[in-house]
């Protein structure tokens, strides 16, 4: 099962997907996160891992990239093989993968550089990379997507099984919420949402202004999770809203 996490900026989707990917991998299932923000870097810092060499910088950069995928590259069968054919978790190229127990991390790709252009390769890399991702029944693969939802004009979406929309307390992210489930059902996707940094007095009134959207977890506003994020530390706390959101999913995977 492929799972996207997405949201507005600052909505919370690294925590989600950081307590979330844990709490699966502490439950049996074998977990690869995929670092699908461009931007972000403290994914890794969450789980208590280093950032790993990303897939990108693996094939050397974007003109690496480009030239591995297009004309210079190509020999007379056309394009290369980037990955095998059926690639697994537990064989991922080395040097892109930070781990720990039964937790895997990998970033496509990061923005380095000033003037070094748009993040399109990136989109690119990852049809590839996921095209020929084989996966067993015991895997997991959770996507932490940039904010907004540039991931749906790059079709990332579309190589998942599954949408969560990770919600705070605020319009905007209502809002992108039902942006994000409009889009989803051009597609087809299932969207379900993740209400965070959540209040018992706030709680009711984000479910009301989701109507429509199922709403699948929810995770307190909690001062551990701030504090170790303030500090750049990895998320040592189990939260039972965490392990119930576990407990849902696994239902249906």
């Amino acid at each position: 099962m492929k799972l996207l996490i997405c949201g507005k900026g600052g909505c919370g989707k690294s925590t989600v997907t950081a307590l979330l990917a844990q709490a699966m991998q502490k439950s049996g299932k074998n977990v690869l996160i995929v670092d699908a923000d461009e931007s972000n870097i403290g994914l890794y810092r969450m789980l208590g891992l280093e950032l790993p060499q990303s897939l990108m910088d693996s094939f050397g950069g974007k003109k690496g990239f480009r030239q591995k995928t297009s004309g210079t590259g190509m020999s007379l069968g056309g394009p290369p093989q980037l990955f095998p054919q059926s690639m697994t978790i537990n064989s991922l190229p080395d040097g892109c993968v930070s781990r720990i127990d039964n937790l895997a991390v990998m970033s496509i790709g990061k923005i380095h550089h000033f003037g070094e252009g748009c993040a399109c390769p990136m989109g690119n890399l990852f049809q590839k990379f996921f095209s020929s991702l084989t996966l067993t029944e015991n895997d997991l693969v959770i996507v932490d997507t940039a904010a907004g939802v540039e991931h749906f004009g790059r079709r990332l979406d579309a190589q998942c099984d599954r949408i969560l929309v990770v919600v705070d307390p605020s319009y905007e992210s209502i809002m992108m919420a039902k942006r994000v489930k409009g889009l989803a059902k051009e597609i087809n996707l299932p969207v379900q949402a993740i209400l965070n940094k959540i209040t018992p007095d706030i709680e009711n009134r984000m479910a009301e202004s989701l109507e429509g959207i199922s709403i699948i977890g929810r995770v307190p506003d909690h001062s551990s999770i701030f504090s170790s994020n303030l500090g750049g530390d990895a998320l040592d706390i189990s939260l039972p809203e965490i392990d119930a959101l576990c407990h849902t999913l696994k239902a249906v995977l």
